[in-house]
C-alpha cells in the first residue's frame, strides 16, 4: 500500500476505500456462497472456478491507472473470492473427526493465511515491489492462485463423511433455514465477534504499515519482516490454538486469547525497537486463532450440518460487511483527521468487543459437550425400581 498511496496520490481515506471495496462483495458473496456450496453436485468444481477468476482479477490490478479502476477491480476480486471461505469449511466440517474439528478448520484458515497471507506476502511482494515495482508484484499474484487451483483440480476428492454426523454436511437443508440459523444465540455472537475481529485484523493491516512507514520512518523492508512476523505468530497460533479449544472449550479459549488481540495494534504505538516489536506482534498475533474459531468453528458446531455452510456463510459475510467494508472507510476517513495512530486504537477496540461478546457463547465443543452431558446423566437418580447401571 505505501507503493500505491505514493505513485496514485491517495490520501488515507481512499486507502480504506480500497480495502473496503473487496471487502463489500466479498461480505455478498460469501453468504451467497455460502448457501451454493450447500447445494452444489461437486464442491472441487466449484472452488477451482473460484479460483481462477479472483486470481485473474488479481493479476489485473497491475494494470490500474487510477484509483476509480482500482476499485472496479478490487470489487471484483471479492465478488469471487468470498465464496471460498464457506466451502472449504463445509468440506473440512464434513470430513473431520468431531474431537479434530476445531483444529482441522483452524489449522487451514489462520495457519495457511498466516504462512501465505501474512508472512510470505510481505516478504515476496514488497521485495517485488521494491526490485520492479507494485504493478509487477500484482502481475506475480496470478501464479499461486493458479497452481493452487490446477493442484485442486488433480489432488482434491469430493467430500466423503467420515461419521453419520458428518455425512448431514453435504445434505440437501429443506427450505426455511436462513430463519433457525439467524435464531441460533451463538451464531449471532459469531457474526458480532468475526465483525471485531475484521475491525481489529484490517486496520492493522492495512494501516500499521503506513504508521510504521509514515510516522516512524521504518524502511519498507524493515516494515515487512514486522508485518511478516505478525504473520508467522498467527500461522504458528492459529493451529494452537483452536487444538487448546478442542480440549479447554470454545468460550474460554475465545476469552482468553483474545484479550492479547487487543494489545497488538497497542505495541505498534509504544515499541520503537523493530526487533522488539516483531518479537510482541508475533506472541500477541494468538489473538487470531480466536477469529478462525469465530469465523467457522462455533457457528458450524451450533447449527444443524445441513445448514453448515450459511451459519459460516453469515459471520464470514456480514463480518466483511462490517469489519472488512465499512471499518476501512471509517477508520481510513479518522486517521485522516486525528493520524494514523488513532487506526491502530480503532484496530485494538474491535478486538475488545469481540472479546465481550465471547462471554455470552454457548460452548460447542464436543469434548466438553460430551463431558458435561455425562455429569448431568452421572447426577441424576435413577427411578424407583431402576438398576444403578441405568444412571450410568
Amino acid at each position: 500500500m505505501p507503493f500505491i498511496q505514493a505513485d496514485l496520490g491517495l490520501n488515507n481515506a481512499q486507502v480504506g476505500q480500497l480495502a473496503a471495496a473487496a471487502a463489500l462483495t466479498w461480505a455478498l458473496a460469501s453468504i451467497v456462497g455460502g448457501r451454493i456450496s450447500d447445494k452444489v453436485a461437486s464442491k472441487r468444481t466449484y472452488l477451482v472456478t473460484l479460483l481462477v477468476i479472483f486470481s485473474v482479477a488479481s493479476f489485473m490490478q497491475g494494470f490500474a491507472a487510477t484509483f476509480v479502476h482500482l476499485i472496479i477491480l478490487r470489487l471484483m476480486m471479492g465478488l469471487f473470492e468470498g465464496p471460498t471461505i464457506p466451502v472449504t469449511q463445509s468440506v473440512l466440517a464434513m470430513e473431520s473427526s468431531p474431537h479434530r474439528r476445531g483444529f482441522n478448520l483452524g489449522f487451514t484458515m489462520n495457519t495457511a493465511n498466516g504462512l501465505f497471507g501474512s508472512i510470505l506476502a510481505p516478504l515476496v511482494i514488497v521485495a517485488l515491489a521494491n526490485i520492479f515495482d507494485w504493478r509487477t508484484a500484482f502481475f506475480f499474484t496470478i501464479l499461486p492462485g493458479l497452481i493452487m487451483a490446477f493442484v485442486i483440480w488433480k489432488v482434491m476428492r469430493e467430500p466423503e463423511a467420515t461419521s453419520a454426523e458428518a455425512a448431514q454436511y453435504g445434505g440437501p437443508a429443506e427450505k426455511g433455514q436462513l430463519k433457525e440459523v439467524l435464531r441460533n444465540r451463538n451464531v449471532l455472537l459469531s457474526v458480532i465477534m468475526f465483525s471485531g475481529f475484521m475491525v481489529y485484523l484490517i486496520a492493522l493491516q492495512v494501516f500499521a504499515p503506513l504508521f510504521l512507514t509514515n510516522i516512524r520512518g521504518t524502511s519498507a523492508s524493515s516494515m515487512s519482516l514486522i508485518m511478516s512476523a505478525f504473520g508467522l505468530g498467527t500461522a504458528l497460533w492459529g493451529f494452537i490454538v483452536p487444538l487448546i479449544s478442542d480440549r479447554m472449550g470454545r468460550k474460554p479459549t475465545a476469552v482468553v486469547f483474545g484479550l492479547l488481540s487487543a494489545l497488538a495494534p497497542l505495541s505498534f504505538l509504544v515499541i520503537e525497537n523493530p526487533v522488539l516489536l516483531g518479537l510482541a506482534v508475533f506472541v500477541l498475533a494468538a489473538g487470531m486463532g480466536v477469529g478462525g474459531m469465530a469465523m467457522s468453528v462455533i457457528p458450524a458446531e451450533s447449527v444443524r450440518p445441513a445448514v453448515a455452510g450459511l451459519a459460516v456463510g453469515l459471520p464470514v459475510g456480514l463480518g466483511e460487511l462490517f469489519g472488512g467494508f465499512l471499518n476501512p472507510i471509517v477508520t481510513g476517513a479518522v486517521a485522516d483527521v486525528y493520524g494514523l495512530s488513532s487506526a491502530l486504537l480503532i484496530s485494538s477496540g474491535g478486538a475488545l468487543v469481540a472479546t465481550f461478546f465471547a462471554l455470552f457463547l454457548k460452548e460447542t465443543a464436543p469434548r466438553i459437550v460430551r463431558r458435561r452431558a455425562g455429569e448431568v446423566v452421572q447426577q441424576t437418580p435413577a427411578r424407583d425400581g431402576e438398576p444403578d447401571a441405568v444412571k450410568a
